[in-house]
């Protein structure tokens, strides 16, 4: 961990975590895994082979990025509580 004293250090700290969760915590896995059945954080941590806590920070750091919710495709994620809600077409 850098010295978090400095600006420059914790801009380098939240871009390198930031990646982590993108990298780890994506989207589309969250989309991936409730399609699959998972329903819990704790189902949801071990599907993504990562611990609670990082989960619980992935999650606070989307709510930072995006708020309560985001579109993902034909999705919408909800970080609290976490679900997530698929949409259908209404031509279909």
């Amino acid at each position: 961990m850098l010295d978090q004293t400095s600006l420059t250090n914790r801009q380098q700290e939240l871009r390198a975590r930031s990646w982590a969760y993108k990298k780890l915590v994506p989207l589309s896995k969250i989309v991936q895994a409730h399609r699959e059945g998972i329903r819990n954080r704790y189902e949801l941590a071990q599907y993504l082979e990562i611990t609670e806590e990082f989960l619980e920070n992935a999650i606070n750091r989307y709510k930072e990025k995006y708020g309560v919710t985001v579109s993902y495709e034909n999705y919408t994620i909800c970080f609290e509580p976490l679900g997530v809600m698929e949409w259908f077409d209404k031509n279909f």
